[in-house]
């Protein structure tokens, strides 16, 4: 029995030394979590080249309201975004947004107001289209967006298409 609980306690004193994964480990779940990445689809980094056509700026302007969203061009594993809307006298609403390569699949984290990231794994990936979805975050569960000979249309709402909110951008400038 000592020769065991010194074994034990010999090892839980090695392990901070023991070379780590260059991967993370999983973070245990949070509000919003998704499934574990070994039940995620596996998509490969490379697609990230496939949403460049998202790297922009892009505006609404209706009534007297403007709400821009901008995404900086691919460097790495992420593609940085962030949405901004404002009047002439206050900003109502900023998020930061990425989209990024992460054990093994393709992630939307979204941090509306600079709360934690909310993550979104994507579900489909066509030309000028992605969409995201998170089944167990209360709203919205999927994310898409979809290239348009305008601009591009984001839409957010539950997994069954219910309480769906559109944004018709336009490229500024």
């Amino acid at each position: 029995m000592q020769t065991t609980l010194v074994s034990v306690l010999a090892a839980i004193t090695l392990l901070p030394f023991v070379v780590q994964d260059p991967k993370p480990a999983p973070k245990p779940p949070v509000a919003g979590a998704i499934v574990p990445a070994a039940e995620a689809k596996k998509w490969d980094p490379a697609d990230l080249k496939k949403m460049e056509w998202l790297c922009g700026t892009w505006v609404i302007e209706q009534g007297g309201k403007t709400t821009e969203e901008h995404w900086r061009p691919l460097q790495g594993t992420t593609i940085l975004g962030s949405s901004h809307s404002f009047d002439a006298e206050k900003t109502s609403f900023f998020e930061h947004l990425r989209i990024s390569a992460m054990r093994g699949t393709i992630a939307y984290l979204a941090m509306p107001g600079g709360k934690p990231a909310t993550p979104f794994l994507l579900a489909k990936l066509e030309d000028g289209l992605m969409v995201f979805e998170n089944p167990k975050h209360d709203a919205p569960q999927r994310i898409t967006y979809q290239k348009t000979e305008a601009g591009i249309t984001a839409t957010v709402c539950q997994m069954d298409g219910s309480k769906a909110e559109t944004f018709v951008f336009k490229k500024k400038g």
